[in-house]
């Protein structure tokens, strides 16, 4: 799957303004991606796809917690006596 801006995978938006294209616009550029604007008055706003390149999801990370490791709640007791006991 091909990231969000690359020539594959363009960022879309749609806009009401040309303030709003142009904010757009300046901000992939500065950012090197690619995109396509469109100007549609009877749909609602939309430029989700800019906002999921400016702010990528961050994977989880799981860390497993050992029976005799202190508790993630911070309560100072070991986990297998407090969260883990139940």
């Amino acid at each position: 799957m091909s990231n969000i801006g690359s020539k594959k995978r363009p960022i879309m938006a749609r806009v009401h303004t040309e303030e709003r294209a142009q904010y757009v616009a300046e901000t992939c550029k500065a950012h090197g991606w690619h995109y396509i604007i469109g100007f549609e008055m009877d749909k609602p706003e939309d430029i989700s796809d800019l906002e999921k390149a400016l702010n990528p999801l961050k994977p989880l990370v799981s860390t497993k917690v050992g029976r005799n490791d202190p508790c993630p709640c911070g309560s100072g007791k070991k986990y297998k006596k407090c969260c883990g006991a139940a």
